[in-house]
């Protein structure tokens, strides 16, 4: 596919990279793609340009980049090294994170195995939290007296390895989603916002009761712990303000300051 005055159907384009037609026509809808010329019947042709971006789209998918992120990177005429290095970055951070979820299957399958008891330290190496014992004695020492760190401790009491990594999964995946809703600039009063929210207080209330009215407090300390805020800001820089402010227009509708300046004195 080399010479400038050939060109190819969506059909011969997509046999010669082992693509399918519907997976070309998605990328031209999604703007990566931009065939210019048209057969007498009103078929796309694809010019060698054409096919040189293809192969690149290809390259670049492999890595496990966006298409938004692709389309951005071809759109701006770089030669692509620093997204290339950013990438790279996220598949090691990925890689990581994989050997910590091996690590706990590991865990899962001896905990099978032998019937052992979870150990605090086991629990923190499920939740790929290395600080959970020293959260759980902090949290311990702030909340120890309430009826919802009783319940806490009720309700998670027989759980075992497989009960812990199916709450954690749960919740990540609802992190995972709110992390997408913010980089695609969802707004905090939105009806995808609302959905999330009531996700995230539907994953705590595997724990204890959560009330809308105690979700909204509970997102207090997302801002105003510095443990909690790191936790969100960690994974999305504004995490813990957007889903504090995306609980709070969940409960009062707008934002509770000035719900309140609206009530009559």
């Amino acid at each position: 596919m080399s010479d400038e005055n050939t060109f190819y159907t969506v059909g011969e384009v997509a046999e010669r990279f082992s693509l399918t037609v519907r997976t070309l026509h998605h990328w031209e809808a999604r703007g990566l793609l931009a065939p210019a010329e048209r057969s007498w019947s009103n078929y796309r042709l694809y010019s060698a340009e054409d096919c040189a971006r293809v192969q690149r789209i290809i390259i670049y998918r492999a890595t496990g980049m966006r298409l938004t992120d692709i389309k951005a990177l071809l759109d701006s005429g770089e030669s692509g090294i620093s997204h290339l290095k950013r990438q790279r970055e996220r598949l090691i951070a990925h890689r990581q994170e994989t050997d910590m979820m091996i690590e706990a299957l590991d865990i899962l399958l001896e905990d099978a195995m032998n019937d052992n008891a979870l150990t605090v330290e086991q629990i923190g190496e499920i939740l790929g939290d290395a600080d959970f014992a020293a959260h759980q004695a902090r949290a311990e020492e702030c909340y120890g007296e309430t009826d919802d760190w009783k319940e806490w401790h009720r309700r998670t009491a027989s759980w075992q390895t497989g009960d812990w990594q199916a709450s954690t999964e749960r919740i990540r995946r609802i992190e995972s989603d709110m992390i997408d809703a913010i980089r695609a600039r969802v707004a905090t009063g939105s009806d995808r916002a609302a959905e999330l929210v009531d996700a995230h207080r539907d994953a705590l209330s595997e724990y204890f009761p959560v009330s809308p009215a105690k979700h909204y407090l509970i997102s207090r300390a997302y801002l105003c712990d510095e443990s909690f805020r790191s936790h969100y800001d960690s994974q999305q820089e504004g995490f813990a303000q957007w889903l504090a402010d995306a609980i709070e227009r969940r409960r009062y509708g707008r934002p509770a300051v000035a719900l309140m300046r609206s009530l009559p004195l």
